[in-house]
């Protein structure tokens, strides 16, 4: 319980905070996962989805900070509770660099690069 809330407190504190940049994805489509993805300079990065299944057995999720017309980096793992998710990756980003924040559905242990198909791509600044 103390983890959870912690981690809500987190993410209020990422929402809340002035430098934080916000992008969206998901509209427009018919089935899709929908949310928000917030960058912050300080904090990191922080994804909140909807519509988001459960991974499957032996799989996860994987968050991929895609720098502008550079190769995706892996940044962290996650799993849904069956339709919603909250992630944050923890740390410094350099937002004016990131080009797209992406998830994949990857092997319990995770990539080192996407597999494909990306379930969620977030464009930054666009």
């Amino acid at each position: 319980v103390n983890g959870e809330r912690d981690r809500l407190t987190h993410a209020l504190q990422f929402l809340s905070d002035p430098q934080t940049l916000p992008a969206s994805f998901g509209k427009g489509q018919t089935a899709p996962p929908r949310g928000y993805v917030f960058l912050h300079p300080q904090m990191g990065v922080l994804l909140i989805a909807s519509n988001l299944p459960a991974a499957g057995q032996g799989t996860t999720y994987e968050m991929w900070v895609i720098p502008k017309g550079g190769t995706p980096r892996p940044a962290g793992l996650f799993q849904s509770d069956g339709t919603r998710a909250l992630y944050i990756l923890n740390g410094p980003v350099d937002v004016s660099m990131i080009g797209t924040v992406a998830v994949t559905i990857e092997p319990a242990a995770g990539s080192s690069t996407p597999t494909l198909p990306i379930v969620i791509a977030a464009p930054i600044g666009t």
